[in-house]
């Protein structure tokens, strides 16, 4: 039997069994860590969930306007009209982070946090 830990033992050195293989190994030291006498864990219930937002969020306005503009871009492209795909993009840009910038503005004038 292979007694040099370095190396590790397949499954058929330590038999059937692996638990009896490792509870039979001598054991040079023990390592133990001292459980104090003293300790305690408080618990003070379960924590009180945050109260549910009311209204819309901004970020659900704006992913919905940018899926209605390139909804109508498909639907325009269907029918023939002629696009240039980088400043229809571009514009879709602008509009979202006007968007942004818009309702930010407003949700600080408001003193509400902004999500």
């Amino acid at each position: 039997m292979n007694t040099d830990r370095s190396t590790p033992m397949n499954a058929e050195q330590q038999g059937a069994h692996p638990q009896e293989y490792l509870m039979n190994q001598n054991v040079e030291h023990e390592e133990t860590v001292p459980m104090s006498s003293t300790s305690t864990v408080e618990y003070n219930g379960a924590a009180t969930p945050e109260p549910a937002r009311e209204g819309t969020r901004l970020r659900t306005v704006v992913w919905g306007l940018v899926l209605i503009l390139l909804g109508a871009v498909v639907i325009a492209i269907g029918l023939g009209a002629r696009l240039d795909p980088a400043t229809v993009f571009i514009g879709i840009l602008a509009i979202a982070g006007a968007t942004l910038l818009v309702g930010a503005l407003v949700s600080a004038a408001r003193g509400r946090p902004k999500n």
